[in-house]
């Protein structure tokens, strides 16, 4: 009897665990990509995308030669610009605001290209990943560029770098450069030259994409460089 009592507390142990584990999935949301500004040629999963379409996790993005994307995520950034030749992917985008500090996950797969972002600051336990075929960058509230090649440049805040098992603190005006192997001085173009507002047009690379107005004065686009 003794045993059969203990089974049935570990029982309820379970049930509460899996109850609180399944409160927690549906407090998560997730969260979406929303299309700001197009230049030449872009397809999600291989058709033809315009201003005000949304790109879900797991849908793929492809840009042409002389193309770019510029992507508004919400409580997920709030903007990234995907450069020419580009293929990336969001394998997460979700965020939690039922606890004392909301919990905003974020992660970004560049297989070809490079992509920039502003990101604002989140909590501690929030997570903002950019992974290539050779290295991880863990971002932290910045203005960040990564590059297919692995080599990722820092304007403002702090990117923490993962590449053959070691890891590289990269700050503000630094870039890690896996062909040597260390964290250098930045001398990458700023693609956020301006400042952060929400009636912009995003500068990479040198080409423009332009933007409208959005409805929500609350988001966040980037201003032309000048």
């Amino acid at each position: 009897m003794k045993q059969l009592g203990s089974f049935s507390r570990l029982a309820g142990v379970a049930a509460l665990c899996a109850l609180v584990a399944n409160l927690s999935l549906a407090a998560a949301e997730t969260g979406k990509a929303e299309i700001t500004g197009i230049k030449g040629s872009v397809t999600v999963d291989g058709q033809a995308v315009k201003v005000g379409d949304s790109i879900s996790p797991g849908q793929q993005i492809s840009t042409g030669a002389a193309s770019q994307l510029n992507l508004f995520l919400g409580e997920n950034g709030p903007t990234l610009l995907v450069d020419a030749n580009a293929s990336v992917s969001f394998e997460e985008l979700s965020y939690d605001k039922t606890g004392a500090e909301p919990v905003i996950n974020t992660k970004i797969n560049v297989k070809a290209g490079k992509v920039a972002g502003y990101v604002k600051k989140t909590s501690s336990q929030s997570k903002y990943v950019v992974q290539t075929p050779t290295t991880t960058a863990a971002i932290r509230g910045t203005k960040y560029q990564v590059s297919d090649d692995g080599v990722v440049a820092v304007w403002e805040g702090s990117v923490s770098v993962t590449y053959r098992g070691n890891t590289y603190e990269v700050s503000a005006g630094q870039k890690f450069d896996p062909s040597v192997g260390a964290v250098v001085v930045n001398d990458a173009r700023n693609p956020f030259p301006g400042p952060i507002n929400n009636t912009a047009s995003s500068a990479l690379g040198g080409a423009v994409i332009i933007t409208p107005t959005r409805p929500n004065p609350g988001a966040s686009e980037v201003q032309p460089g000048r």
